[in-house]
């Protein structure tokens, strides 16, 4: 093959538009034509953007709808970008039946959720299992549209519109019977999976940088590409028996945020976006099953860290009780037989930078012991010891012991007894 020259225009495989001018004749082919030219514009714009959920799309069960035998899942209007660059649009908040149902209508805008060619068929709640909820594209027609010049016969080509909709999937995951068993740990031990942390090929690279690319680990690259397509996006994990109906539904344990596609393979695992999104949707999860807890169970204070997770996110943060009637957790109870060092205060102004630097350290793995800092916030114990009426929720950030201790001594800069000190020997 001949090198091309500097300016030489390369042509092969550009998008061919039509050219219009006056008296050119123009054919139901080059409308098409010109319809895919810009359909094509629009796909790579989306993959430049990256895959993954703009907003919206969370997905909680249907209450009041679902049952055990049953079960309905309500998912928020939203948009998200799948790998292939498709935009996926959900106008309005739409309830999911889990179930497998015979349609009583094939025609008309329901159509829009049938079936895509392309596609594998999705699962339906079956049994007990953890399973993977997505959306993807769909399309059918609409209407019929007046023609001429066909002799006034009936044709098939006449429709109206073309549809673009979405439509939604179930992947059962292959979880070991070990972990369904577990119920206590299920949820965490599945985020993690996904989150790809016991895989040694993606979070064991930096210790030899020049060996072999990473560009697969965690459990959603293994399901590609024949059961996860480029075509899907994950929405959420969710997990069923036969006897509670849906246990719990995870969000953040697939759930990402738009993700630019890698500009250098081989150091795209210390360097790409994708880590990044990892770290948010770590400490995102944690904080949602936390809220789960707290919102259903009652005995909070007794709750072990090493009980219901094997990681922990580098941060995150923990309700607190005992503060003036707060309800939460107790932070010895819950980091038992972790090695921390006591709560110190920091300011407010030092939280959001702690937390974002936070998302490019690795997760705690509560098994190991490392150290573990601790911290309250000066404005949040203030504000309840000051508040008469309706207080604020005590809390307390942890954080890895690999991140920069912020406790060094330091006089507040607004209150001499929230400050940390050190002692001087003589």
């Amino acid at each position: 093959m001949d090198a091309k020259q500097l300016t030489e225009a390369i042509l092969d495989g550009g998008m061919r538009s039509i050219h219009f001018f006056n008296g050119r004749l123009l054919s139901g082919e080059d409308m098409s034509q010109e319809h895919a030219v810009h359909s094509e514009g629009r796909r790579r714009l989306g993959q430049a953007i990256g895959a993954g959920i703009a907003f919206g799309l969370e997905v909680s069960e249907a209450l009041g709808l679902s049952t055990k035998a049953a079960p309905v899942v309500t998912v928020t209007a939203g948009l998200a970008i799948n790998r292939q660059g498709e935009t996926l649009a959900l106008p309005a908040k739409t309830d999911i039946s889990l179930v497998r149902s015979v349609p009583t209508s094939t025609t008309g805008l329901s159509a829009i959720f049938k079936a895509c060619d392309a596609l594998p068929s999705g699962d339906y709640i079956a049994g007990t299992g953890v399973y993977l909820l997505t959306i993807a594209p769909a399309s059918g027609s609409e209407g019929r549209a007046p023609v001429s010049g066909l002799g006034n016969t009936t044709v098939s080509c006449n429709t109206r519109y073309n549809v673009e909709g979405v439509q939604f999937r179930l992947i059962l995951l292959d979880v070991p019977q070990g972990d369904l068993n577990d119920l206590n740990h299920l949820r965490n031990r599945v985020a993690y999976q996904c989150f790809g942390v016991s895989d040694s090929a993606g979070h064991l690279w930096p210790s030899d940088p020049f060996g072999p690319s990473v560009e697969r680990y965690g459990l959603l690259d293994d399901l590609r590409p024949n059961r996860l397509t480029d075509r899907d996006v994950p929405l959420a994990v969710l997990h069923y028996t036969a006897t509670s109906g849906i246990t719990f539904i995870d969000l953040w344990s697939v759930r990402r945020r738009l993700t630019a596609p890698p500009v250098s393979g081989h150091w795209e695992v210390l360097l790409g976006e994708r880590r990044r999104r990892e770290g948010e949707a770590m400490l995102l999860q944690f904080q949602e099953q936390i809220q789960t807890i707290r919102a259903n169970e009652t005995n909070l204070e007794s709750i072990v860290a090493t009980e219901r997770f094997d990681y922990l996110p580098p941060a995150g943060i923990l309700p607190l009780s005992g503060v003036r009637a707060s309800r939460g957790f107790d932070y010895v109870m819950f980091f038992r037989n972790q090695t921390y060092r006591n709560p110190v205060f920091i300011d407010n102004a030092h939280v959001e930078p702690l937390l974002r630097n936070s998302l490019s350290y690795p997760p705690i793995a509560v098994s190991s012991k490392e150290v573990l800092w601790l911290y309250r916030v000066r404005e949040n114990i203030q504000s309840i010891e000051t508040t008469t009426s309706t207080r604020p929720q005590a809390f307390l950030i942890f954080t890895s012991g690999h991140i920069p201790y912020q406790g060094k001594a330091r006089f507040n800069l607004a209150r001499a007894n929230y400050s940390n000190y050190a002692s001087a020997v003589l």
